[in-house]
């Protein structure tokens, strides 16, 4: 094998040369050999040694003592594990009680839109950017790309169309109750504003475009709340539900895990503190030791 000649054509080392002056030698980093020269000529001080490890010791015994405080408090009926544990908990109940409440499906607003045509479908490409244009009922709405649109590799990435020209209000139905005309012209903005999409994205498909849609389209209603849907069919009232149940989730997660975290802590410090104490009573000892022979040491 190659790494066996290796080894074996390499020169065996001379012992009879191991004293020569010109073999060079392996050198000490210059902080280490400064160091190793300032120790050679300080005299060792014995008390000066005890009196370090006495310190040290007396940190240690500080230590120890934080940690024996800290068991006993873990094992007493009210200490701050058990009180944080109760309000995480406090929180926790409040927290599944909305979760509760938000799973409760509450009926959508909805009012029945005429079979009203939307058309005039157009969209024109001018140096790669869209403008999407339609009318719904007598209304003529206008959607443009931005012009900042990025190119990333391969692919492009298209910025959400605006609308530039036409007025959703003037498209909500005269017999729409007051209350409901805020929220259903709210609706209507972002219903056209997905077909205006859809349009653009079929047109750079290359697919055809709707052939009938009607404002009746734009306002379906949902099969879980019965509220409003846009022209994809998505009901901004349980996405709104969904959203609010997530959040929920993630903070009752947060919660139980700072509870677990609490209650772990608790029980550790517990359970450390026999060898807590008898670290303290080790350390005490060698104290003791360490002070009975400074005074030992000869004046």
């Amino acid at each position: 094998m190659v790494w066996r000649r290796m080894f074996h054509n390499d020169p065996a080392p001379d012992e009879s040369s191991a004293g020569d002056p010109e073999k060079p030698k392996r050198q000490i980093p210059p902080h280490l050999a400064q160091r190793l020269d300032i120790q050679a000529g300080e005299p060792r001080d014995p008390e000066q040694e005890l009196r370090r490890r006495l310190a040290r010791l007396r940190n240690q015994h500080t230590a120890t003592l934080y940690d024996i405080e800290q068991g006993e408090l873990a094992l007493e009926d009210d200490n701050p594990w058990k009180r944080r544990v109760a309000l995480l908990t406090e929180a926790l109940e409040t927290v599944e009680s909305d979760y509760r409440e938000a799973e409760q499906i509450e009926p959508g607003p909805f009012h029945q839109l005429p079979e009203t045509p939307v058309t005039d479908f157009a969209v024109e490409m001018n140096n790669d950017v869209a403008t999407v244009r339609l009318t719904a009922g007598t209304e003529l709405f206008e959607y443009e790309e931005p012009l900042d649109w990025a190119e990333r590799g391969h692919q492009v990435t298209r910025e959400e169309l605006r609308r530039v020209a036409g007025d959703p209000s003037l498209v909500v139905p005269a017999d729409v109750p007051p209350a409901l005309r805020p929220e259903l012209q709210a609706h209507l903005d972002q219903s056209l504003f997905v077909l205006a999409t859809v349009l653009r994205d079929r047109t750079l498909d290359e697919e055809p475009l709707p052939k009938s849609v009607t404002m009746a389209d734009l306002a379906k209603p949902c099969p879980t709340c019965g509220g409003w849907t846009d022209y994809r069919g998505r009901c901004q009232t349980c996405a709104r539900r969904s959203a609010r149940l997530q959040e929920l989730f993630r903070e009752r997660d947060r919660l139980l895990n700072e509870r677990a975290a609490e209650i772990e802590e608790q029980h550790r410090i517990a359970e450390r503190l026999p060898l807590a104490r008898r670290r303290h009573a080790d350390i005490e000892r060698q104290i003791a030791e360490t002070e009975a022979r400074i005074g030992d040491q000869p004046r």
